[in-house]
């Protein structure tokens, strides 16, 4: 199981025929492991499902009188609870909060198509993800001569890897990965390490810069696109970053992290020569680009094909169109690793980023 979507060898082991006795039931929940949720789904002679009964609800039965040659419909919940699409977030979210731990994804006819384990979920975000891995770490040498920078460990996992833990823990399952420096090393590291998620490359034959690369995929499967730099180390909460989006009706929104300047001095507020007032030593903050975004994917028509694009290109163009471009302040940690400075900071702030 792969962040809350059961593995097909798994998936067996949850179901059970709605003609079946209770006896069978018990005997298959005995048979799960301390990973398994305690629930089985019946499904009847055609394969659709028709009821969720959990070990609760046999002992339940047990208790009212009900024998263990009983069948299992006889406990079951025919009322139970499902999704048909897994865009459908918000159900998805709701499913969480009400502490259910797993659920089935079905199709219309309620044909199983895979399981959720709302466990091992912080949340569902329905969006496709690019992490843009193609820099060569100029800044970090002499640490990325025969290493790509993504894959510099971090408590003894890659920086990339972190990322893409993040993103499946949010329900992210559809990744694409930029590649152009050293991109062998990163596809065969991606390629073992998570040969059971649905992971793309994308190659740049040329430098397309922090977001022209983008424009290489030929299609999303979901409506938005979250685009995030590889050299990152982060806990932003994705869900509410999408909501937030999501509530504001944004074209783009830039997560952002806060830059406090202080001013060791007085600073003078003046008209010509006069003074107006005196600020003695101020402080500012300001919002600073953090190097994740997510994009309504009607937006990136305006990335051109074949040619260097930056994603600050993108916000001014946006702009420009008169579309509508917020930012999202990041509440938890962020870091950009992109010198040797903020690599050891890292090394030493990870074993107290709580994930």
């Amino acid at each position: 199981m792969k962040y809350g979507i059961c593995e097909q060898e798994l998936i067996s082991q949850h179901i059970i025929k709605d003609s079946d006795v209770i006896k069978t039931a018990i005997e298959k929940i005995n048979c799960f492991g301390i990973s398994h949720p305690l629930v089985l789904f019946a499904v009847d002679k055609n394969q659709k499902i028709v009821g969720s009964l959990t070990d609760g609800d046999i002992r339940r039965g047990l208790v009212k009188g009900i024998t263990l040659n009983h069948p299992v419909t006889s406990v079951m919940h025919r009322d139970f609870k499902y999704v048909k699409n897994l865009s459908d977030y918000q159900k998805i979210n709701l499913y969480k909060d009400m502490d259910l731990k797993m659920i089935p994804l079905v199709t219309e006819d309620f044909q199983l198509i895979e399981f959720i384990d709302l466990r091992k979920l912080k949340a569902v975000v329905p969006v496709d993800a690019v992490i843009m891995a193609g820099g060569k770490g100029v800044r970090l040498k002499p640490y990325t001569n025969d290493t790509p920078k993504p894959l510099l460990e971090l408590n003894g996992k890659p920086i990339i890897a972190h990322n893409i833990d993040r993103l499946l823990s949010y329900g992210i399952t559809n990744i694409y990965i930029s590649v152009n420096h050293l991109k062998e090393k990163i596809i065969s590291y991606i390629e073992k390490h998570y040969s059971d998620c649905n992971i793309q490359f994308i190659e740049e034959n040329q430098p397309l810069g922090t977001i022209g690369s983008v424009k290489l995929i030929d299609e999303f499967k979901n409506n938005d696109v979250l685009v995030m730099n590889a050299d990152i180390l982060t806990n932003i909460d994705f869900y509410d970053f999408f909501t937030n989006y999501k509530n504001f009706k944004d074209d783009m929104s830039i997560a952002t992290f806060n830059i406090r300047i202080n001013i060791p001095y007085g600073i003078l507020d003046t008209t010509d020569k006069k003074i107006n007032s005196l600020i003695e030593k101020p402080s500012f903050t300001y919002y600073s680009n953090a190097g994740i975004y997510l994009i309504n994917k009607d937006m990136l028509k305006y990335i051109p094909s074949g040619e260097k694009f930056d994603s600050t290109d993108l916000m001014e163009k946006l702009i420009e169109k008169g579309k509508k471009v917020s930012h999202f302040p990041i509440r938890g940690y962020w870091l950009d690793i992109g010198n040797a400075q903020n690599y050891a900071k890292a090394q030493d702030d990870i074993r107290f980023i709580k994930f």
